[in-house]
């Protein structure tokens, strides 16, 4: 049952670890997508 934990945790942080880079990836393009919208094409 132990070991059942440690994976279902382990699976846990890394879901929230990438969902969390996806959301920095998008703020990262929306914020160079206004930059290039303003002149910068």
């Amino acid at each position: 049952m132990n070991q059942a934990l440690a994976t279902v945790i382990g699976m846990t942080i890394a879901y929230a670890a990438s969902f969390l880079g996806l959301i920095l990836a998008y703020r990262a393009w929306r914020s160079h997508q206004k930059k290039n919208r303003n002149g910068d094409v």
